[in-house]
């Protein structure tokens, strides 16, 4: 009977500008698969685990980490697991830690294709390592933070952009020699008109949806400013006020009405008194 393998395969930036075929992910699964076959392993389609561009401090939100870890229950499909190297769990030393447990709980075997070797944790010594290993990949993705953030903030003091888009402008990417990416820097969208142009058609009685609309074609973002009540605020509080009123005053009946009410109860006491009577002369 031939052994079930799996494969997880992560990569925590998005690689933009290249096909499947040149992205890490792509290139960890024809590894793996290629690493189970030199070991005498089966890999099916179903057992094949990517999360591309997703960040190794994420765990309840990346895809394929999840359906792992669900496939673990009642019984895996498979009976090992193979991955680059351990880092591709998550770079949180907790966190891969429980992993690791739960996957040696349910019968899985880890392998590491990288370092040819099984990650157990059948003794101490074992355990030791793996928390040592855990510690130096949640070290190596705290200082990528540190890069990454100095990176940000000196294209922020040189013009540049850092990320997202701003109402009015557009990003337009700098290509240096070679055709090499550089840096992206910001310019005033052509189809952007001013402000106070947009203020004063609006007071004209013209709408500036197509405006909008020419602007959103253009690829600028543009936001809606929000439409004020045509009814005023003190109106409205006015209304308000009455309708407290209303519903708290107490609810007042006819005169002839509660003057019939008033009499039938006097007319009810009249008799029980009579009748209280009658039972005294009675005894």
């Amino acid at each position: 009977m031939s052994v079930i393998a799996a494969v997880y395969a992560r990569k925590s930036t998005d690689q933009l500008g290249l096909t499947d075929e040149q992205k890490s992910v792509t290139r960890q699964v024809e590894h793996a698969r290629a690493y189970a076959v030199r070991k005498g392993w089966t890999v099916l389609d179903e057992c094949v685990f990517v999360d591309d561009a997703v960040s190794g401090a994420e765990f309840a939100t990346r895809p394929g980490f999840v359906r792992l870890m669900r496939a673990l229950k009642p019984y895996p499909p498979f009976q090992i697991l193979v991955m680059a190297e351990e880092s591709q769990l998550g770079r949180e030393q907790i966190e891969v830690a429980y992993a690791l447990k739960q996957l040696t709980q349910a019968g899985v075997r880890v392998w590491l294709y990288l370092e040819d070797r099984e990650r157990t944790l059948d003794s101490p010594t074992d355990k030791l390592l793996m928390s040592v290993t855990a510690f130096a990949d949640e070290l190596e993705r705290e200082k990528a933070r540190q890069r990454t953030y100095d990176a940000l903030a000196r294209k922020a003091r040189a013009g540049q952009v850092t990320g997202g888009v701003v109402s009015g402008y557009r990003n337009r990417e700098v290509v240096g020699g070679g055709g090499r990416h550089q840096y992206v820097e910001r310019e005033i969208a052509p189809e952007a008109r001013p402000r106070g142009r947009d203020r004063g058609t609006e007071s004209r009685g013209h709408s500036t949806a197509p405006m909008s609309a020419t602007v959103r074609s253009a690829g600028v973002w543009v936001r809606e400013r929000p439409r004020r009540s045509t009814r005023s605020r003190c109106g409205e509080r006015r209304r308000r006020r009455h309708s407290v009123r209303r519903s708290c005053a107490p609810r007042r009946l006819p005169r002839a009405r509660s003057r019939a009410r008033r009499t039938g109860a006097a007319r009810h006491c009249q008799r029980s008194r009579d009748s209280g009577n009658r039972t005294r002369r009675r005894r």
